[in-house]
């Protein structure tokens, strides 16, 4: 008969089982695998934080729509809106007060940044706060003077646009002679109405291209469709003019010309008032 001699106890190979086991556990590296992405999506779906704040943030625009449909009525539907819109719709100048309030928009958000700035001095703050206010009002001033200073001579580039555009220089030709025949009768008018009583006075003459234009246009083209998009055209170039004017003096013109002086001044005026305080003290 054949006897095994097992010399480890049972306990003690139980032990020495479970001990390597939990070496075996321990040194496994862990795995970030697609079951990790599962539990994070599973956790994700179920987080009411995350549900909230997705439901709030995807009701932002409805709500945005809401209000807007609420004020946007309020502002614009009602009796001095429609006085004004009346007054304003055939004004030469609306394009021009666009511009300009665009640009008080704009201009009052960097004083408005200036002034919050925590990194800048309070002195600082309202001396630059102050530049870019004289800044706008300089070149708010500048881009109206010379928009309308040019509008004469903007007038005859018009005519010449619309005569190469045609192929017609004598529509050019009869333009430059009716303007300097209204620009003489005006001069006449201006003298009259200086002398003469409230009900004598005469209307200055206007001759402007696009009327000018649309007028004799029926010449060059027969279809009114296509004589409507030309005047379309011409119109525009109205809006060109004051655009590349406006931009022009907001942007290159007045900062070149101001913001070096402006920048200088400014040193002087915070060197003045650091010594004024190192003299009180």
């Amino acid at each position: 008969m054949q006897v095994l001699m097992n010399t480890v106890s049972p306990k003690y190979n139980t032990y020495n089982n479970f001990n390597n086991t939990n070496k075996q556990q321990y040194n496994q590296q862990p795995s970030f695998g697609a079951n990790t992405d599962e539990v994070v999506i599973k956790v994700v779906k179920k987080s009411n934080f995350l549900k909230k704040t997705i439901t709030a943030i995807k009701s932002v625009p409805k709500k945005l729509t809401q209000a807007s449909a609420w004020l946007v009525p309020k502002l614009f539907d009602n009796k001095f809106m429609d006085k004004l819109s009346v007054k304003l719709q055939n004004s030469d100048n609306l394009f021009k007060h666009f511009l300009a309030i665009g640009s008080a928009i704009t201009s009052g958000m960097y004083m408005y940044k200036t002034l919050q700035n925590d990194k800048l001095d309070k002195d600082r703050k309202n001396t630059l706060a102050v530049n870019q206010f004289l800044t706008f009002v300089l070149s708010t001033a500048g881009a109206y003077a010379i928009d309308g200073s040019i509008n004469d001579w903007w007038q005859k580039m018009t005519a010449k646009y619309a005569a190469a555009s045609l192929e017609d220089k004598t529509l050019l030709d009869d333009f430059v002679k009716e303007f300097k025949e209204a620009k003489e009768e005006n001069k006449k008018i201006k003298a009259f109405n200086k002398t003469a009583s409230a009900a004598d006075k005469k209307d200055l003459k206007s001759v402007r291209a696009d009327a000018f234009i649309k007028d004799r246009l029926g010449k060059y083209l027969v279809d009114a469709k296509d004589r409507s998009l030309f005047m379309d055209r011409i119109k525009g170039m109205s809006f060109l003019k004051s655009m590349l004017v406006f931009a022009l003096v907001y942007r290159y013109i007045v900062p070149v010309a101001v913001t070096k002086p402006a920048n200088i001044l400014c040193e002087k005026y915070l060197a003045h008032k650091k010594n004024e305080e190192k003299d009180d003290d």
